[in-house]
């Protein structure tokens, strides 16, 4: 009986709960949300049709990211509404407008929007529209901190004007440092980037073995909570090379066919599904169609918790390529302009 463990012990409660939370997070955790499996349910208070495509209410659970669909009607308003989580929206069908904190931006197929973290927005469509949107909520909620606001119809305009905070006065402590430098985040945020526009976009050979681009990075002068967005397209016939890195990401199924290999294990897939890859496994992307490019979103957050990662265990290389499957960036030569999509994004998936 000395032997045992003392289970009051504050290393084995400790012990237990990491080895328990990874246990169930294996068993739980999945590879590919299929689009057909998709729920829209109207959401009276929303004003719009709203379903989730990758998160825990689909059973298909994430840690840090999450992927829902909306479905608007030509001529109707959103809600305004604000939440904690950061969001980033890919325009898969329709036009019409945004209003983030009082500035509009009109959209089309295959435009990217940022709502930051707290700010009030609404959505408005002049066509039957559909948006993808990819949040950090997972992580939000695993902290205590997820909340969400609903203003309503605000008839008066699309924004709420909340009361602007005073201006801290004198040198003060480490408090009013505190006040000064959030109101410059806050400034900062207001001020970034909020859409890239697809006809704008160049697509660009990688080594990888597809043609790629960003659309939501800091280096376009977005400044998300590290939300980044880039589309590729994967050859006819071809594959993107083999690499793993740490954290999660959702690629989402613009158009075409195919499958991913990931651990040694292969997930089809098909237009409106969604691959997610976990924490540092090997994975593959295959373009099975021999005649059509795959075109794909891929979502994760390389400028927060990846960096945090890479820093905390430093010197372990978190992304690797596999050498033997890189270099493909010619593949692109030898199809026609027709073939990689040049006329740009259909009407619908």
């Amino acid at each position: 009986m000395a032997d045992r463990p003392d289970p009051q012990n504050h290393f084995y409660l400790q012990l237990r709960r990491r080895f328990r939370f990874l246990e169930e997070w294996r068993a739980r955790r999945r590879e590919l949300a299929r689009g057909a499996d998709l729920v829209l349910r109207h959401s009276p208070v929303r004003g719009a049709r709203v379903g989730m495509l990758v998160g825990e209410e689909a059973g298909v659970p994430t840690r840090m990211i999450d992927a829902r669909v909306l479905e608007l009607d030509p001529g109707r308003r959103t809600s305004v509404h604000r939440h904690a989580h950061d969001a980033v929206i890919f325009v898969l069908e329709g036009r019409g407008t945004t209003i983030v904190d009082g500035e509009s931006f009109e959209w089309e197929p295959w435009d990217v929007l940022h709502t930051p973290a707290w700010s009030w927005h609404a959505h408005r469509a002049a066509e039957p529209a559909r948006l993808l949107a990819i949040t950090d909520a997972p992580l939000l909620r695993a902290l205590h901190l997820e909340r969400v606001e609903d203003a309503g119809p605000v008839e008066r305009g699309f924004e709420p004007l909340p009361a602007e905070p005073a201006e801290p006065a004198g040198a003060g402590s480490l408090y009013e440092e505190e006040l000064r430098a959030s109101k410059r985040a806050e400034e900062a945020r207001a001020g970034a980037r909020k859409i890239t526009r697809w006809r704008e976009v160049t697509l660009r050979q990688s080594p990888k073995g597809t043609r790629t681009a960003l659309l939501v990075d800091r280096s376009l002068g977005f400044d998300t909570s590290g939300i980044s967005l880039a589309l590729f397209e994967i050859p006819p016939g071809k594959a993107q090379s083999k690499h793993r890195h740490p954290g999660e990401a959702i690629l989402y199924v613009v158009r075409g066919r195919g499958y991913s290999v990931i651990d040694g294990r292969r997930y089809d897939w098909s237009a409106g599904d969604a691959v997610i890859v976990h924490q540092y496994v090997w994975h593959q992307h295959f373009n099975a169609d021999p005649e059509r490019p795959a075109t794909v979103i891929r979502l994760h957050m390389w400028e927060s918790m990846i960096e945090i990662m890479q820093a905390a265990m430093d010197p372990v290389p978190l992304y690797e390529d596999d050498p033997a499957l890189a270099g493909q960036d010619r593949v692109w030569d030898q199809a026609t302009p027709e073939a990689v999509g040049e006329a740009g994004p259909p009407s619908g998936p």
